[in-house]
């Protein structure tokens, strides 16, 4: 399997460097959609200029008051190594994937680290990734600072797992249609996924949303999460996911649980799954969601 490694940091500075509107989109749509093309196709096809817009990336963002923001942004990355880090994380997380290369139905990957205006989205550190279709994954930076700077290599490790879980079969959580994906699945699949980078680049890059859960909520959350755990419907997973605050601007149902609350619990349960059994996260990933639930006692 091979990385096809979109070189997004050349693209931004070109872009930042045109000064005609009508180039800068072309430029936009030919280097920085196109390669996400198959991507687009999966969200319905159509204009994936449009779509990369509702994403927050925009050919917009290389002019007027946003440009600084980019131009900044865009060399706060240079400066701290991060799109070799990115591609680092890609190549130390497909080597952790060894004794499973065989089963990785994928030929290519492609990836960008890319930038977002995130500025709209509650709760969030300006960091994000996605990587749960098979074959694309982005490292989203909204700013770069001394506390998402850091974590390159484990964003982009934390989505490799996502691509490569679902690319083997499991899914999120051993389930590989997102649609009939239940709460206690997804909140494994992330839970994996957090894991994988922790095990890759150390505790100390693990994520906001497992460091800044409010510990108080705990067992009130623990609770709600287990009383949840077979649920289904996208939205509904979601707003156990994502928890009430982030659901409500959404349109999404409330569950109850404070931000990030699937994610938090979904590592918890991983880690003490991991402790209990001495499996290694790539060992893990081919345990269905259920097992690694009961087995980790952390609801018991």
């Amino acid at each position: 399997m091979q990385f096809q490694i979109v070189d997004t940091e050349s693209i931004y500075r070109r872009l930042l460097d045109e000064p005609d509107a009508a180039a800068r989109e072309a430029i936009f749509t030919s280097e920085l959609v196109e390669p996400f093309r198959g991507l687009v196709s999966v969200f319905g096809g159509g204009d994936g200029l449009a779509l990369f817009r509702m994403w927050g990336l925009s050919p917009d963002h290389f002019a007027g008051e946003k440009r600084d923001w980019m131009a900044a942004t865009v060399n706060a990355l240079a400066a701290a190594d991060a799109w070799t880090q990115a591609a680092q994380a890609l190549a130390d997380g497909y080597a952790a994937f060894a004794p499973l290369h065989d089963r990785i139905a994928l030929d290519s990957i492609v990836f960008g680290l890319v930038i977002a205006d995130m500025s709209s989205a509650p709760g969030q550190r300006r960091y994000t990734g996605f990587g749960g279709i098979p074959g694309w994954i982005m490292t989203v930076y909204g700013e770069a600072n001394d506390y998402t700077l850091p974590r390159v290599k484990a964003v982009t490790a934390h989505e490799l797992h996502h691509n490569l879980a679902a690319a083997i079969g499991m899914g999120m959580g051993g389930n590989t249609n997102i649609m009939t994906t239940s709460v206690g699945e997804y909140m494994v699949g992330e839970g994996l996924a957090e894991s994988f980078a922790v095990e890759l680049y150390g505790e100390d890059k693990v994520s906001f949303f497992v460091t800044e859960f409010e510990p108080s909520r705990l067992e009130e959350t623990k609770r709600l999460i287990h009383d949840g755990l077979e649920k289904t419907g996208f939205n509904v997973v979601r707003g156990y996911i994502f928890g009430d605050d982030i659901a409500g601007t959404m349109g999404l149902p409330q569950a109850g649980v404070p931000a990030y609350a699937g994610y938090a619990i979904g590592y918890q349960v991983v880690q003490a799954y991991l402790r209990r059994t001495g499996k290694s996260v790539v060992e893990a990933t081919l345990v269905p969601a259920r097992e690694i639930i009961a087995e980790s006692h952390f609801f018991a």
